[in-house]
C-alpha cells in the first residue's frame, strides 16, 4: 500500500550491505565505515614530519601549515607530540567510538533490531532498558557510527506544541487517504481512507478504522464505538475537510449536530496549520512507515484487520518518547507495561526467539 500521491512508492529501509572490507548498515544516504589503510597511514605520517622539519629548518609558520593544509595550533601539538613520543606521536590518536564499550552479544542484539525496525538510538536504548538492559544512547550511536548508518544532514527543528492535563479531555480526530491497495493483474484501481481518534494527553489510540469513502456515516461509527469503550471527551478537535465541517453559515453538518448531541466541545483548527492538529498527523507518518509500508493489502477487510491489530501493539506495547518512553495505556488508564521481550513488536517478532536467546547470554 503507497502513499496518496504515489501508489508505487517504495519503503526506505535499513539494508545490511557488504563489500571488500566491510559490512555496514546503510540507509538513505548511508556509507561504509572509514577504514584507514597502512598506505595512508604512512603517507599521513610522512606528510606531518616533512612539516615539521621544513619549520625546523626556519621555515615561517604560515607558509608550513599553508603546505601541510593544517592550522597553528595543530602544528605545536603535532611537535609536542613529536617530541615526547618520536615517530609514533605523529599518528593519529583513537578517537571515540573506534572501540567497542559494549558487550559483542548486546552489539548483537541492537544491530539486529536496527535492522529490523530502524529505530534510532533513544528508542533503542529505551526498549531496552524497560526491558531491564541498561544502554546509553550514546553507546548505541558510537556502535551505529562504526557500521556506517547515515546521518541526517540537517537538524530537525521542533514546532509548536501543547499538551492537556488529564484523559479524555481532548480527542484529534482525523481522516486520511485515499490509500491505494496493491492492484491485481490489470485490475481496477482500489482505494481506502483511514479515520483514527487520538487521546491529546496520553497519546491513546481511542479509535481507527478502514473506510471506504470520506462519507460521513463510517465516521460516525468509529465515533461513536470510541466513546462506547472510553467514555466522552469534553473536545473534540477536527480540521476543516469533510465530513467534519460545511463552509456555510448557520448549516451544521451530521457530524456537527453528533457532536452537539453527545455534549463535545468542537474546535476546528485553522486553515494550512496542520501542526495544530500534529499528534493525528504524526501518527499518520508512524502508521505509514511501521504499516503500510511493511504490509502488502489486498481489500478493505485486510486493511481493517491491519490496524485493528496495530492498535494493540500501539497502545500497549509501544514506547513512545513525547510521553517519557512509556506507553499510552501507562497514561491513558494506568495499564501496566509488563513486556519482557520483543515477541509484541511487529517488525521484531519473527526474531523474538533470537533476541531472548542473545540477551540471555
Amino acid at each position: 500500500m503507497g502513499l496518496k500521491s504515489d501508489p508505487r512508492r517504495l519503503p526506505r529501509r535499513n539494508h545490511c550491505q557488504e563489500g571488500p572490507g566491510f559490512l555496514f548498515l546503510a540507509t538513505q544516504g548511508g556509507r561504509p565505515p572509514r577504514r584507514t589503510q597502512l598506505a595512508n597511514v604512512a603517507a599521513t605520517v610522512r606528510r606531518r614530519r616533512r612539516a615539521l622539519r621544513v619549520w625546523t629548518d626556519g621555515g615561517s609558520i604560515a607558509d608550513v601549515c599553508a603546505q601541510a593544509s593544517c592550522s597553528r595550533a595543530t602544528l605545536f601539538r603535532w611537535r609536542e607530540r613529536f617530541e615526547a613520543d618520536g615517530i609514533e606521536g605523529l599518528l593519529d590518536r583513537p578517537r571515540l567510538g573506534d572501540h567497542s564499550d559494549l558487550d559483542p552479544v548486546l552489539e548483537r542484539a541492537v544491530i539486529l533490531v536496527r535492522l529490523l525496525s530502524s529505530w534510532n538510538s533513544h528508542r533503542i536504548a529505551a526498549e531496552f532498558g524497560r526491558r531491564g538492559i541498561r544502554v546509553s544512547h550514546g553507546a548505541i550511536d558510537r556502535l551505529l557510527a562504526r557500521h556506517g548508518t547515515s546521518r541526517p544532514g540537517v537538524t530537525r527543528v521542533p514546532g509548536p506544541c501543547y499538551e492537556r492535563g488529564f484523559a479524555n479531555e481532548l480527542w484529534h480526530i482525523d481522516l486520511k487517504g485515499p490509500f491505494f491497495f496493491q492492484p491485481a493483474h490489470r485490475g481496477p484501481v482500489r482505494t481506502c481512507h483511514f479515520v483514527a481518534l487520538i487521546d491529546d494527553y496520553s497519546r491513546f489510540l481511542v479509535g481507527i478504522r478502514a473506510v471506504p469513502t470520506r462519507q460521513a456515516a463510517p465516521v460516525l461509527a468509529a465515533l461513536e464505538e470510541a466513546v462506547e469503550l472510553c467514555g466522552v471527551p469534553l473536545e473534540l478537535m477536527t480540521d476543516n475537510g469533510t465530513p467534519f465541517v460545511i463552509m456555510v453559515e448557520g448549516l451544521l453538518t451530521r457530524f456537527q449536530r453528533t457532536l452537539a448531541e453527545l455534549r463535545i466541545r468542537h474546535i476546528r483548527t485553522q486553515i494550512d496549520t496542520p501542526w495544530t492538529n500534529g499528534k493525528a498527523e504524526a501518527f499518520w507518518a508512524t502508521l505509514q512507515a511501521e504499516v503500510l509500508d511493511r504490509q502488502h493489502l489486498a481489500d478493505l477487510a485486510a486493511a481493517e484487520v491491519a490496524v485493528t491489530a496495530y492498535a494493540t501493539y500501539y497502545n500497549y506495547h509501544r514506547l513512545h518518547g513525547a510521553i517519557a518512553w512509556l506507553t499510552p495505556a501507562e497514561r491513558f488508564d494506568g495499564t501496566p507495561f509488563t513486556d519482557r521481550g520483543f515477541e509484541h513488536v511487529p517488525s521484531l517478532a519473527s526474531a523474538a526467539a533470537l533476541l531472548a536467546e542473545l540477551l540471555a547470554a
